[in-house]
């Protein structure tokens, strides 16, 4: 099916009959042996009716544990919203609220909850909720039964469940706003009348060109956020890749039956400008501060290492190097011995660090841990933003994170902790990180190579608008690229990752769309030791949390692969690269969104998961990889993909590519403006196009010699 299509499949509008009431007895004006009819008392309280008019009271007669509660359940229609309204009491306040359960295949998806009562006068309280991969819901009644609230009371009326229209924004338009890089420019727009049903398309040309470029359609936001989050609801956003750097784009956007807005972007120029130039010292032994800066005016100010410059500090100062002024580059300069950090970012902007090489970071506490997120390049801030990482080499920490084997001192937890090369905690994002190289031994692992801590929040790394890209990973115990969080506008691609136990993690994203594309995975390595288990490979993509307010964003996962190197020496296993695809870690992980287009998902049994999506979510939809495997996915899923083995031949540079004639050459379906330039008759499947005029990323390693598919072919169904 068409990608394009597939955007706005799941939420398509059919004749709709809203307020039609769902509830029944709603108003428990009809009881029945002392209990509200079509109700489910389960918790041993005094329930009585409330008057003659109706409503229910709850009178707390003993203390229990955990929450009282009453329930209804009712089926519903797949993938439409709803809206639960109740008028709620209580003599103490807080105690008496409503809850929405949620199911699929009779498993609880999850609960949502209304807010509670406020004291003794009627308090109307409502939730909207949606019903995308539910079977049924469960409305429960609920309130605090612990011993300090016997012989409260708390009331219920006019409880209703009715069907609404889909989200739309109905208000005034927030005109489109457009926010550059190098490479890409990410859009967002909420014109009046926006909804899911109603595609946007979008299209792109550089200044002064006459012929217009199609790019992908903007992805509607149709899950109404909380808090801060709230602003993106109902919002179209996207991306355009594969633009020319120092460029002015002219972008066009229409609304399906409704307006069109054209506007300029320039993308940033590689170029910079530069204010003064400040030589650094040849040696250092303390941590060097730069206070001053420049300015959007005058430019930057370039602190340049002569060359042969080296800096080692030897475990005597926190870091090399803090950076407390914005619009600064740092170039050239190798650096090792912090104690903590390379270098640390404050509440900056405008950075560029450049041409840098990093090593022998990394504090190790006395029970032997390492101290985690201790980074090659760090920064706690949340005001940082506009900072390029390109051409560096982190390598090399000085300490260890533990794998998944090990249990950290004096915690339950053998989740890894150490070392990263790149860790911005609560920064606002716009960071483009290229053509970098971040490896190690096995002896200094990472954790990941690059994130922070708010995995689950409207924030994370990198947060928004940003690219990686033409990066080299290597030698973490978790993922190589952590990328979780609100990612709005995020592209990752181009990046070889390599000796990890997983490639990306990307748990959660709550906003989106991130975009995963022509990405490769190497070696997948589980733990350090050498017994079976410790060869076991892991995931290309990681998905999935418990919490769905963290997991409604947009993900897309195009044109990547997973490759499987030699086997490690003296291990059964034919070989030594991924043994998932896209993997869902718990059985009850919610991931919505997702779209899955072109991958070569090569792993190395056929008993293995290429697509592990454990709750066949129903606004998730794979086609066109090319895979060893099994699936687990909504019916319908990969019609058009292909279950078999790669066949490639080698290109000049060392790369890997589809052989002519083989599944996966010439056959992916065409994705606007991320396969345009394919060279035969159509696009190839996985990353590297056939004959491609795009040149190997000099950060990547040539494949290996000796590659050769797993000893296993699929089973033939």
């Amino acid at each position: 099916m068409n990608i394009i299509r597939t955007l706005t499949l799941f939420l398509a509008l059919s004749s709709w009959a809203f307020g039609s009431e769902l509830i029944k007895n709603g108003n428990f004006e009809t009881w029945s042996d002392g209990q509200p009819a079509s109700w489910t008392v389960r918790s041993k309280q005094d329930v009585h009716p409330l008057s003659d008019k109706g409503g229910m009271e709850v009178t707390i007669v003993k203390s229990a544990k955990g929450y009282g509660e009453i329930l209804q359940k009712i089926q519903l229609d797949p993938n439409k919203r709803y809206r639960l309204t109740a008028d709620i009491k209580s003599d103490k306040s807080g105690l008496a609220f409503l809850q929405i359960k949620r199911y699929a295949n009779s498993k609880e998806l999850d609960r949502n909850s209304t807010g509670r009562s406020k004291g003794a006068e009627w308090t109307t309280v409502e939730k909207t909720f949606d019903t995308n991969n539910v079977d049924y819901v469960e409305i429960l009644l609920r309130w605090n039964q612990k011993e300090e609230a016997v012989g409260s009371s708390l009331a219920f009326q006019n409880v209703s469940v009715v069907e609404i229209p889909p989200l739309a924004h109905n208000g005034e338009e927030v005109g489109p706003r457009a926010v550059p890089t190098f490479n890409s420019i990410g859009l967002y727009w909420k014109p009046t009348g926006g909804t899911a049903s109603r595609s946007v398309t979008t299209e792109y040309r550089k200044k002064g060109e006459s012929d217009w470029n199609e790019a992908l359609p903007l992805w509607f936001d149709a899950t109404e956020h909380p808090g801060g989050a709230a602003k993106h609801t109902a919002e179209y956003r996207g991306s355009i890749v594969y633009l020319d750097a120092g460029t002015t784009y002219e972008v066009r956007l229409k609304l399906q039956e409704g307006p069109e807005r054209v506007f300029d972007v320039t993308t940033w120029d590689e170029d910079f400008k530069i204010a003064r130039t400040v030589t650094l010292p040849k040696s250092q032994s303390e941590m060097y501060t730069i206070t001053e800066g420049g300015n959007e005016t005058d430019g930057y100010v370039l602190y340049e290492a002569e060359p042969g410059t080296e800096w080692d500090i030897d475990n005597k100062a926190a870091a090399n190097i803090k950076i407390e002024a914005p619009w600064v580059i740092v170039r050239g300069l190798t650096m090792k011995g912090g104690k903590n950090h390379g270098i640390v970012l404050g509440d900056v902007n405008h950075i560029v660090i450049e041409d840098c090489d990093i090593s022998n970071w990394g504090e190790t506490r006395e029970s032997g841990q390492a101290k985690n997120l201790n980074s090659a390049i760090y920064s706690g801030s949340k005001k940082l933003h506009n900072v390029v990482i390109q051409n560096c080499e982190m390598h090399h920490p000085r300490s260890d994170s533990n794998s998944w084997n090990q249990k950290r001192p004096g915690t339950k937890s053998k989740h890894p902790e150490g070392p990263q090369a790149i860790s911005f905690r609560g920064g606002k994002g716009l960071y483009v990180i290229r053509n970098n190289r971040i490896y190690s031994d096995m002896e200094h692992m990472f954790n990941d190579a690059m994130g922070e801590y708010a995995n689950f929040s409207f924030g994370g790394f990198p947060n928004r608008d940003t690219d990686i890209y033409n990066n080299y990973v290597s030698h973490c115990w978790d993922d190589g690229l952590e990328i979780e969080g609100a990612n709005m506008n995020v592209r990752v691609w181009n990046n070889y990752i390599d000796m990890t136990y997983g490639a990306i993690g990307g748990a959660t994203t709550s906003l989106g769309p991130v975009y995963y594309f022509r990405n490769i995975y190497g070696v997948s390595r589980k733990h350090e030791g050498t017994e079976p288990n410790d060869y076991r490979g892991h995931y290309l993509l990681k998905l999935g949390n418990p919490k769905l307010t963290y997991t409604q964003g947009k993900i897309f996962l195009m044109h990547n692969t997973t490759l499987q190197p030699p086997a490690f020496e003296g291990y059964h296993e034919p070989s030594s690269g991924a043994q998932s695809g896209l993997a869902f870690t718990n059985k009850s992980y919610h991931q919505e969104n997702i779209t899955s287009r072109n991958n070569i998902l090569q792993l190395r049994k056929d008993s293995d998961w290429a697509i592990k999506d454990v709750q066949e979510t129903a606004t998730s939809d794979y086609d066109y990889d090319l895979y060893i495997g099994r699936v687990k996915a909504r019916p319908g899923s990969e019609e058009n993909g292909i279950n078999a083995a790669p066949i490639y031949e080698r290109a000049p540079d060392g790369r890997l590519w589809p052989a002519p004639g083989t599944p996966g050459y010439d056959d992916a379906e065409r994705i606007p403006n991320f396969n345009d330039d394919f060279a035969g008759s159509g696009p190839d499947r996985g990353a590297v196009e056939t004959n491609s005029k795009e040149p190997k990323p000099e950060t990547w390693p040539i494949f290996p010699e000796n590659y050769s598919p797993p000893a296993e072919s699929p089973t033939e169904s």
